[in-house]
């Protein structure tokens, strides 16, 4: 593995909880796409629905990276923090939307 990319995997790795780093080395492409799904359907059945396909070309290039991190780095459990923080991001955010403003169309 590239010494530059392990020590930014590692300082940012040192910067999460126990908590957050066991949710964050499992994660996969799949994972965030449920929650997107999931947000979808919440919101659907609020008659709320927003249109979270936009996302799709944002989740595609960080698919993207993802490989090419796998491929030029040999690494495959480092990507999983790609993926982590942004299905975090999703939950925190529909998380402070159902909190804070219950009425809001978001």
């Amino acid at each position: 593995m590239d010494p530059a990319f392990e020590k930014a995997v590692e300082r940012f790795r040192g910067g999460l909880t126990k908590s957050q780093q066991d949710q964050f080395t499992g994660c996969k492409k799949q994972d965030v796409e449920k929650i997107i799904q999931e947000i979808q359907s919440r919101h659907g059945a609020q008659k709320r629905l927003k249109y979270m396909r936009r996302v799709s070309k944002f989740i595609e290039a960080m698919s993207q990276l993802g490989e090419v991190i796998e491929v030029f780095l040999n690494v495959h459990n480092s990507v999983a923090f790609v993926w982590g923080p942004i299905k975090f991001i999703l939950v925190v955010g529909l998380l402070e939307v159902l909190c804070f403003h219950p009425d809001s169309t978001v």
